[in-house]
């Protein structure tokens, strides 16, 4: 988990994210594009500030020449500042492929309207995978902060005849989005921003983070537990309150409501995390009535 800023870094001003090097494996030449995408969900989030590229290319060079010797700097020896940037995020697209499958009921249904002595088209869907391996690490000691993997999948309509199509943009910028979620609740965490009188929860994150219809899990945030060589928090002691429906989504707060029975009241500054597929599924069976 990533480890949040200083507190004078929080109030002072906002962390600067810089998007430092995204490589391709699959050779499908959307690395840009996918940084692109990875920027603008960063910055819709409003948590961040995101460092342009030719800023960050002039770094780069600074920091070439300084290894070399050829300029001075006040930390001798020591390679992998960057003057500006809080975080630089690394990604790797490892995987980009997409497999023709045979939609049967499409099929069937072609031919139940083929003309009387024609053959029977053969309907299929496409299916796109994409995987990205992602990672932040901080740009004053280079240390590693949070890893994680992307993966998103996207399904065609039926095609009869033919290939289903992919809409490429739409998968890259749900996996941008993910990443964007993923890497700034790390940093700042999803909370209750305010309980309204009729029952609304309003959040502190819109949209590129949360969807209308998502079940998010909120925790009341209890005592800390340390490390007791090193006094550092490892965790809290977190107690699950109840789980919330989102409702509404706009640029840079979200609104639920309660999906389940509250033991306490929710207060301002809960955490919400996505509920998991198994809290979802218990919340979709309908309760047995004795």
């Amino acid at each position: 988990m990533l480890a949040l800023p200083g507190a004078s870094l929080a109030q002072a001003r906002k962390p600067v994210v810089a998007i430092y090097k995204m490589e391709d494996l699959t050779r499908s030449g959307q690395e840009q594009t996918l940084s692109t995408m990875i920027e603008t969900a960063i910055s819709a989030t409003s948590k961040f500030r995101v460092m342009e590229r030719s800023r960050l290319g002039t770094l780069v060079g600074e920091q070439g020449r300084a290894k070399a010797g050829l300029i001075t700097t006040d930390t001798p020896g020591r390679v992998g500042g960057f003057e500006g940037a809080d975080f630089l995020i690394y990604g790797t697209i490892t995987t980009l492929s997409s497999v023709a499958k045979s939609d049967l009921g499409s099929s069937l249904a072609a031919g139940l309207f083929a003309q009387p002595g024609t053959s029977t088209p053969s309907c299929n869907v496409t299916v796109a995978t994409l995987s990205i391996d992602i990672k932040i690490t901080d740009a004053k000691t280079g240390e590693v902060r949070y890893v994680s993997r992307i993966d998103e999948t996207q399904k065609s309509a039926a095609r009869c005849g033919g290939a289903g199509q992919i809409d490429s943009s739409a998968l890259l910028r749900a996996a941008a989005d993910n990443i964007a979620g993923k890497l700034v609740t790390a940093i700042y965490p999803i909370q209750v921003a305010a309980v309204q009188s009729d029952g609304t929860v309003v959040l502190n994150y819109g949209e590129g983070t949360v969807a209308v219809g998502a079940v998010l899990a909120a925790y009341s945030k209890g005592e800390a537990i340390k490390d007791p060589a090193t006094g550092e928090v490892l965790s809290y002691n977190e107690e699950k309150l109840g789980f919330l429906r989102v409702t509404e989504v706009t640029g840079r707060v979200s609104r639920a409501m309660p999906a389940s029975a509250f033991a306490v009241p929710l207060a301002v500054g809960s955490i919400v995390r996505p509920a998991t597929q198994a809290d979802v599924n218990a919340l979709s069976k309908p309760s047995r009535r004795r």
